[in-house]
């Protein structure tokens, strides 16, 4: 004979209440955007010992997700993910806030500016992954959240009137919780997977010398290719 599975409360109903729980957490501040509400996220406290002498063109995050590649099943239990709908804003745009935030507090480089010109430094951020979801098991639910920000790094224009490729990288972070009857809500997990996403990246720009003149770099640039896997290891 097979065993059927029991099922916690459906995971659509399980999403529902933890998000209900997330803006009803105790708080007097109920607004669903984590760049601007510190219930969600807080900023990471980095900032470099050798602040750089570069100035930096941050483009818009351009949003690669593919939700194709989420996975729906594990070991024959369901899988089910939250929807940006939750937020109040586009999550590229809020990430987006939070980016440029910590790279002014950070002083890696010597200021953003709002046009590339061809001394700057221009960063092409992407949102290769952000996901929040649950995961249904036999004595109950596990909730997650996950975060991977792949960021390029382009130099100043050369001799040739191109753009050297100094930096490719996926940075990204997962949380999970234990399985529960009542799991935390994965919309307050994604907090910290951002925090641990940003201060990866921060570390590795800092490290990197992308925003110091007549500095070495620190690492060689890294293909599409291989920051593709970095995010499928992640």
């Amino acid at each position: 004979m097979t065993d059927t599975p029991r099922t916690s409360p459906s995971l659509g109903l399980a999403l529902a209440l933890c998000a209900a729980s997330a803006a009803a957490c105790g708080t007097t501040d109920y607004t669903a955007d984590f760049a601007a509400n510190d219930h969600f996220y807080e900023d990471v406290p980095f900032k470099t010992k050798a602040p750089g002498d570069v100035r930096v063109f941050v483009a818009p995050i351009q949003d690669q997700r593919d939700a194709a590649l989420l996975p729906t099943h594990q070991r024959g239990f369901p899988i089910q993910y939250g929807t940006d709908a939750f937020w109040v804003r586009p999550v590229t745009e809020m990430v987006g806030d939070v980016l440029a935030r910590q790279l002014d507090a950070s002083e890696i480089f010597a200021g953003c500016v709002d046009q590339a010109g061809p001394d700057t430094v221009v960063m092409m951020p992407s949102l290769v992954t952000f996901a929040v979801g649950a995961k249904e098991a036999m004595a109950g639910a596990m909730t997650f959240a996950e975060v991977g920000l792949r960021v390029e790094v382009l130099g100043p224009v050369g001799a040739d009137g191109e753009r050297p490729r100094w930096l490719d990288e996926v940075y990204g972070h997962r949380q999970s919780t234990e399985l529960q009857v009542q799991p935390i809500s994965p919309y307050r997990l994604v907090g910290r997977a951002l925090q641990v996403t940003m201060s990866s990246a921060l570390t590795d720009l800092d490290g990197s010398n992308v925003a110091r003149s007549s500095v070495p770099l620190a690492r060689p640039p890294r293909s599409a290719a291989a920051a593709e896997a970095s995010a499928r290891r992640r």
